[in-house]
């Protein structure tokens, strides 16, 4: 449905209301998805540990691309109908996806998991950011990623244990996480009028007497620290479930809880980070944190004991939320188009996933899985220094 050009400006918390549950759903979804894919394509499509990359690695290349792709439809369509048709789309996808018995099959229906998703999250994302500067934007983002990080949290150990029972079984529990957030969505749209006729997402961007901003140029560096953390972040949700249970023997359902614990502290970092701010607008605080997930992942490179693994882990959550909130705060603070920061946002995070996923499974399969997570930490080093030159310079007009 094409926007009308009539707009009913909804706040702030009823919005949340809405998308603080969907968020839930599909972050729920997606996490059990994709570690019960690599499950499934070890164990039931007898994919080699390259193929598993690769198949792990297509969602975030196609998710990638339509970010942008699908701006142009975006812009048009009200946030609430691209959310109702991304949610259904995936639905259906995922069910398709759990019966399948062919490799090259499941990475055309995994693809297009990818395309659809990019109708989900930028949008939502971009509708939640519209109208709030500061403080105000930090909290309703804070929220935002407490509730999608919520989701996340307890995806892997729902998809630990549900594999031990069948390898399908993960894949159809999210397809019916994407249905549920679906009929979530359209219970709103039919119940709530101020959703229903909301569309502030796109009215900063069409209203001829505002002033443009490109907001602030500390957005770069935040790009580069995301860029390279969920590339290292690609590897250990991907490559690490793998190497464990090959290399240290660990089951299914370990792996799972292994994960549990890194997602639960990403997800209180960034309720830490959403209520605080003293990270706003300083730059050092990007080199610091991708120095100390380079000095996790050179800890999770070494580890062979339970407590060891969950403690590097952990400290990797920790840094890998701080990446992520200054991509998405510093982005969007100050610019006069939410949506496209927040693809922007979104393209980097898949692009590193979908390099570190597939290359990860190439260079696991020649090197192993120590060498890998050697690399990792290098890569978080050169990170470091590119944010330090990025942050030193000082432009003369705001870019």
């Amino acid at each position: 449905m094409a926007d009308d050009g009539t707009s009913v400006p909804v706040g702030g918390g009823r919005k949340l209301a809405v998308i603080g549950p969907l968020a839930v759903l599909v972050a729920m979804g997606q996490g059990t998805l994709a570690l019960g894919l690599v499950f499934h394509a070890r164990d039931a499509l007898h994919a080699t540990k390259a193929e598993t990359g690769w198949l792990a690695g297509i969602w975030p290349l196609f998710y990638m691309a339509s970010c942008h792709l699908s701006r142009p439809l975006a812009k048009r369509l009200r946030p609430r109908f691209c959310v109702l048709g991304a949610t259904l789309s995936l639905a259906v996808l995922a069910a398709l996806l759990s019966q399948v018995g062919s490799l090259a099959l499941a990475m055309v229906l995994n693809a297009l998991l990818g395309t659809m998703t990019a109708l989900f999250w930028p949008p939502m994302m971009g509708w939640l950011a519209a109208n709030a500067e500061g403080s105000q934007l930090s909290r309703r983002l804070g929220i935002f990623n407490l509730c999608w990080s919520g989701g996340a949290i307890v995806s892997p150990t729902l998809a630990g244990r549900a594999n031990e029972l069948s390898s399908r079984l993960p894949i159809l529990f999210a397809a019916g996480l994407f249905l549920l957030a679906a009929l979530t969505i359209t219970g709103a749209i039919l119940a709530l009028p101020g959703i229903k006729g909301d569309d502030d997402a796109h009215q900063r961007e069409r209203d001829p007497g505002s002033a443009v901003s490109a907001g602030t140029p500390l957005r770069f560096p935040a790009w580069v620290g995301v860029f390279a953390t969920y590339l290292v972040l690609g590897v250990v949700l991907n490559v690490f479930p793998m190497a464990a249970r090959s290399d240290l023997g660990l089951r299914a359902s370990q792996v799972g809880d292994l994960l549990f614990w890194r997602a639960l502290a990403t997800s209180v970092a960034l309720g830490v980070l959403g209520r605080v701010s003293w990270w706003h607008f300083r730059g050092w605080q990007m080199v610091v944190g991708a120095l100390a997930l380079g000095t996790c992942l050179l800890a999770l490179a070494g580890a062979e004991a339970m407590g060891a693994l969950t403690a590097a882990l952990i400290g990797g959550g920790v840094f890998v939320a701080l990446n992520y909130v200054n991509s998405l705060f510093h982005g969007a603070a100050g610019s006069s188009h939410r949506g496209a920061r927040m693809a922007i946002h979104e393209s980097l995070l898949s692009a590193g996933l979908c390099i570190g996923a597939s290359l990860g499974g190439m260079i696991y399969q020649r090197l192993g899985s120590t060498q890998l997570l050697i690399g990792c930490a290098g890569c978080m080093g050169v990170t470091a220094v590119c944010q330090l030159v990025l942050v030193r310079w000082r432009p003369a007009q705001p870019v």
